[in-house]
């Protein structure tokens, strides 16, 4: 079955909190992300069949009251973006070349990340999100040259125009260097 995630980024800590407890109350969904994160801001990502995620995350940004930083839904999402989640990988093994991605927003990281995954062969080795990083999302994918250039290409057009992202692609990175990525 296709699932689908969705997220609501918080500027205030005890609103998050409280919204999402209204956004499980509302729709069927499974809570698999809810953190404080930096820079005092909160997150909660749920994850469920299309229609209840739409209605929570819809919720959601109703009743966030001003609150809310930033917001997504994606269906049919990469599984190995859940499986991140839960710090479960395919693999950690580097592929060739690796692409690391950069985003100012959790939320719009894990949009881009999608797009990466979806439009070229490339395997989700490491997602970092927000906690000790200032509120930005890094992930970093594996596989050929080419796989993580057109990844990377579609990842950031995926992007809105004032949304930053800095991108950096390593052709050939060193052994020692990938053991501490990893």
């Amino acid at each position: 079955m296709s699932r689908s995630i969705g997220a609501l980024e918080f500027r205030s800590i005890s609103k998050g909190i409280e919204v999402s407890n209204e956004v499980v109350k509302k729709a069927s969904v499974e809570i698999i992300y809810f953190k404080t994160i930096c820079p005092g801001k909160f997150l909660v990502i749920v994850t469920g069949d299309e229609g209840e995620v739409n209605e929570a995350i819809d919720y959601g940004v109703e009743i966030a009251d001003g609150t809310l930083v930033d917001s997504f839904k994606v269906h049919a999402v990469s599984q190995a973006i859940v499986q991140a989640f839960k710090n479960k990988y395919d693999s950690r093994t580097v592929e060739g070349a690796i692409g690391i991605m950069e985003t100012g927003k959790v939320c719009t990281g894990i949009k881009a990340l999608d797009h990466a995954l979806k439009s070229s062969d490339s395997k989700l080795i490491k997602m970092q999100l927000a906690f000790g990083i200032g509120g930005k999302l890094v992930y970093v994918i594996t596989g050929t040259l080419s796989s993580i250039e057109c990844g990377l290409r579609e990842a950031k057009l995926a992007l809105d125009q004032q949304e930053r992202a800095n991108i950096s692609i390593i052709p050939s990175p060193s052994e020692e260097m990938t053991q501490f990525l990893i």
